[in-house]
């Protein structure tokens, strides 16, 4: 848990967290980043970094499993009070995933890394070289 936060508990404020993270991170990392005007795309920013863009899907997590390792779903939901359903990202919804876990951890990962998967488990070796 993030020192000073007890608990975050809605999905949107964990989303925000997940972007204000990202747009620290690529900042420090000399990228300008771009937000979009609405909420409509798969995408949260992107950035440019020497006239190249890349879009960024952020997410949060504070799943931490008995082994260590944070869940993170990889699935849009959607729908309304009698029908709820979801999808997977499809191959051009985005180019990188940025995840900012709730110890602090931050990974991205390209989207071919993740293609066709509904969880990830962040925090196993597979994962490392993901690592920021």
């Amino acid at each position: 848990m993030l020192p000073g936060i007890i608990a975050i508990v809605n999905t949107k404020r964990k989303g925000s967290l997940a972007v204000g993270e990202a747009i620290a991170y690529f900042t420090k990392n000399e990228n300008s980043v771009l937000i979009p005007v609405s909420d409509c795309d798969k995408y949260d920013l992107a950035i440019d970094r020497d006239g190249i863009i890349k879009r960024i899907q952020c997410k949060y997590s504070n799943d931490n499993e008995p082994s260590g390792a944070f869940i993170v779903d990889l699935r849009t939901f959607g729908g309304y009070r009698e029908k709820t359903y979801y999808a997977k990202y499809l191959k051009d919804d985005f180019d990188l995933l940025f995840v900012y876990c709730s110890n602090g951890d931050k990974y991205l990962i390209p989207m071919e890394k993740i293609l066709g998967k509904s969880h990830l488990a962040l925090g196993v070796k597979s994962w490392n070289e993901y690592k920021c």
